[in-house]
């Protein structure tokens, strides 16, 4: 599993006021085209699952899957709090990969997942982690 690391960039706008720009960087390539919101995430099948206690606090994310269109997103089942990211990873291979987020959400949006491998992550208290990869052939 790939750590998330936090870089600080700046974005120069008129008059040339610096705004500070939080971006993520890891071995996956971010994507611009990062599917649709997935809604509520509630009455849709969770295909992977993993829960992480860090601090006393204990998160659940789930790999949820649409099973009607083959979409899935990530979701924090438990645990929740204002602040938790989630996002999904998409691969052919396991190897290289395309990272959809995160988002400051209980929900990530979601990608076609038929074909592809995928997992779903969480960030709460400094700390992420992500489900095994998940196929729909």
């Amino acid at each position: 599993m790939p750590k998330v690391t936090w870089r600080t960039g700046a974005v120069i706008v008129a008059a040339f006021t610096a705004i500070p720009v939080i971006t993520v960087s890891s071995p996956a390539a971010a994507d611009t085209n990062c599917g649709s919101w997935p809604g509520n995430g509630i009455a849709h099948h969770d295909i992977a699952s993993r829960t992480a206690t860090v601090s006393g606090r204990t998160v659940k994310v789930a790999l949820v899957n649409h099973r009607i269109s083959d979409h899935s997103f990530a979701a924090i089942r438990s645990g929740y709090r204002s602040g938790d990211q989630t996002w999904i990873d998409r691969s052919k291979d396991k190897v290289n990969w395309t990272q959809c987020g995160p988002f400051n959400s209980q929900f990530s949006n979601d990608q076609l997942h038929k074909g592809f491998w995928m997992r779903a992550c969480a960030r709460f208290n400094g700390y992420s982690f992500c489900t095994d990869w998940k196929q729909d052939s």
